[in-house]
C-alpha cells in the first residue's frame, strides 16, 4: 500500500512539473544577451543553438582556473573569445603563441590553422611578432612567399629575452615562421605570434606584457560572410526585425535616408526632412533643405550621430565689400539646432574683439580677441574661439569690434570674418575670404551612448541592404545601430 502510496505521488509531482519544465525548454535565450563570464557573446556568434546560423560561430562556455569562459573552436584548437572587436566582421581572440627551436614545448600545437574556415588574421589590424635573442624572424605563406619579418635586438649579458614586430601584408589563414641567428652566440629558442595592433599602448622592441613566459596574446580574427550562403552570416533571429525597410536615397555624391527623405516621396517622416534636389547649371545634382525661407544645401549626412552637414552662410563678414549682420539663420520653432560637438567658432582678421552672443541683444556666449599681425606681418590670421554654447542652440549673434589702429598694418584694413564651422573643415588652408558659405553641422537628434537591443516588433525598421536598423523605444527616441561596429555598437537617438 505505502509503495502505491508514493509511486501516485511521484506521478502527480511529474504530472504538475511537465508543464513549466516544457514552459522553460521552449523559452529561447535573448541572442543579444547572452555572456560567458564578463563577457558579451557578440553576433553572428552564440551559445544557444538558436543564436548562431554556422557552426563555425558556435560558442561554448568552459570552466577554467580563472572562471568560466568563451570559446570557439577552429579546426580542432579551442580559441578564447575576448569580445568584439571595433571592425565590421572581427572579434578579438587569445591567440596562441608558436614556439621555435624549443623542444620542451610542440610547437606545431600552439599554430592556428584557418584554412577551410570564414576565418583569417587581417593584415589591416595585426602585427606579427617575435620573443627572442639575435634572430631575424620572418613569416611565410603557405606558398613560402615572406610577408614580413624583423630582428631581434641582440641580449645584453643580464637580459634573458628581447624581441620585434612588424607589419605583415597579406590576410592569413595559416603561416610558416623561419628563424635565421644573426649572431654566432644568437640564442636559438624563440616564440613567435600574430597580435592586435590596437590591445597595446607600448609597442617596442615589444608591447607592455609579452615575454618569453607568454602562451598566448590578443589578436583580431576576421571573417568572410560569402560562407555563410547569403552573404550575410547574421543571428537567426535578426531576420524576423527587419520588417520595414526605407529607401536610401541619393542626390549628387550625397546619401541620405531615414528620417529623412526625397521631396514628394510616398512615406510619412515630417516636413523638415524633405530633401529638395535640384540641377545646377552645369547638370550636377544638388540636395537641398527648406529652413526657415532659407535653402541649406547639404553635404553629408550621418544618422549615428543625427547630424547633417549644410552650407551655412557666413555670420559676420566684411571682407570684399560683403557684409552680414552678425546674425545666424534662426532654427527656432524647427527640428534643427546648431550641433555642440561638431562645431566651433572661428574668426579671420587682425587684433578684433570677437564677442558671441545666444540672440542679438544679450545672453553672453564668449568670445576671443584675434592675434596681432605684427606678428608674422601679415594682414590676416585665423582664429578659434573656444567658446562653450550650450546644446540645442537655436541662433546666435557675433560682433566683432576693432581693437588696434589699422595703420599698423601699412594702412590695409583688416578683412574681419567670424562665423560656427564644422570642426572637420580645414579652415586654416582655405582662402575664406572670397567665401559666402561655410560647412556647418546641425543636430536633428541627439545621441545617447549606451547599449540597446533592436525589437522583434513592427516598430523595428531598416535601410533596404541593412547598413542601418533602429527600433523606437518611445515616441521621442529610437535605439540605432549599425552594421559596422564603431566604438558604441548602438546609439540611441532623440528624436526632438
Amino acid at each position: 500500500m505505502g509503495f502505491h502510496l508514493l509511486r501516485y505521488f511521484i506521478l502527480l509531482l511529474l504530472f504538475l512539473l511537465c508543464p513549466i519544465l516544457q514552459a522553460a525548454e521552449s523559452q529561447e535565450p535573448a541572442c543579444g544577451k547572452e555572456a560567458c563570464g564578463n563577457i558579451t557573446i557578440p553576433s553572428p556568434f552564440g551559445i544557444h543553438s538558436t543564436c548562431y546560423t554556422e557552426p563555425w560561430f558556435r560558442v561554448t562556455c568552459n570552466p577554467t582556473l580563472n572562471g568560466v569562459k568563451p570559446f570557439i573552436n577552429v579546426n580542432g584548437i579551442d580559441l578564447e573569445v575576448l569580445g568584439k572587436a571595433l571592425y565590421s566582421d572581427a572579434i578579438l581572440i587569445n591567440n596562441p603563441v608558436t614556439y621555435i627551436n624549443c623542444d620542451s614545448i610542440n610547437e606545431v600545437s600552439g599554430r592556428v590553422n584557418l584554412l577551410g574556415t570564414p576565418f583569417f588574421f587581417s593584415s589591416k589590424r595585426n602585427y606579427f611578432g617575435s620573443v627572442g635573442c639575435g634572430n631575424l624572424a620572418t613569416i611565410l605563406s603557405n606558398e613560402a612567399v615572406s610577408l614580413g619579418g624583423c630582428i631581434q635586438p641582440r641580449c645584453d649579458d643580464g637580459v634573458s629575452e628581447s624581441g620585434c614586430f612588424t607589419q605583415i601584408t597579406a590576410n592569413l589563414t595559416s603561416y610558416t615562421v623561419n628563424m635565421t641567428a644573426m649572431y654566432p652566440d644568437s640564442k636559438r629558442w624563440a616564440s613567435a605570434f600574430i597580435f592586435s595592433k590596437y590591445s597595446f599602448r607600448s609597442a617596442y622592441p615589444l608591447p607592455t606584457g609579452i615575454n618569453n613566459g607568454t602562451t598566448h596574446v590578443p589578436a583580431v580574427l576576421n571573417w568572410n560572410s560569402t560562407y555563410c550562403g547569403d552573404g550575410e552570416c547574421g543571428r537567426p533571429g535578426l531576420g524576423r526585425i527587419i520588417v520595414n525597410t526605407y529607401k536610401v536615397w541619393s542626390c549628387g555624391n550625397v546619401t541620405f535616408h531615414y528620417p529623412f527623405k526625397m521631396k514628394d516621396q510616398d512615406y510619412e517622416t515630417g516636413y523638415w526632412f524633405e530633401v529638395i534636389c535640384n540641377k545646377t547649371a552645369n547638370g550636377e545634382k544638388v540636395p537641398f533643405l527648406h529652413i526657415n525661407d532659407t535653402n541649406l544645401q547639404i553635404l553629408d549626412f550621418d544618422f549615428l550621430d543625427g547630424t547633417i552637414k549644410v552650407n551655412h552662410p557666413i555670420t559676420y563678414f566684411n571682407c570684399q565689400k560683403n557684409h552680414h549682420n552678425g546674425m545666424s539663420l534662426n532654427l527656432t520653432g524647427t527640428r534643427f539646432s546648431y550641433s555642440t560637438s561638431d562645431n566651433s567658432f572661428w574668426s579671420l582678421g587682425c587684433g578684433n574683439l570677437v564677442t558671441i552672443f545666444g540672440n542679438e541683444t544679450d545672453n553672453l556666449l564668449g568670445g576671443c580677441l584675434q592675434p596681432s599681425c605684427k606678428i608674422n606681418n601679415k594682414t590676416s590670421c585665423v582664429a578659434r574661439c573656444l567658446t562653450f554654447f550650450p546644446q540645442g542652440l537655436s541662433s546666435f549673434y557675433i560682433n566683432m569690434s576693432s581693437r588696434v589702429d589699422s595703420s599698423d598694418y601699412s594702412k590695409k584694413k583688416s578683412c574681419g570674418f567670424a562665423s560656427l564651422i564644422s570642426d572637420d573643415y580645414d579652415l586654416e588652408d582655405s582662402n575664406i575670404s572670397s567665401w559666402k558659405y561655410v560647412p556647418t553641422q546641425l543636430q536633428w537628434g541627439t545621441p545617447i551612448s549606451g547599449e540597446c537591443y533592436l525589437n522583434d516588433s513592427l516598430d523595428t525598421s531598416c535601410t533596404l541592404g541593412g547598413e542601418y536598423c533602429w527600433s523606437w523605444l518611445s515616441s521621442n527616441h529610437l535605439c540605432a545601430c549599425d552594421r559596422d561596429t564603431r566604438f558604441y555598437s548602438t546609439l540611441c537617438e532623440g528624436m526632438n
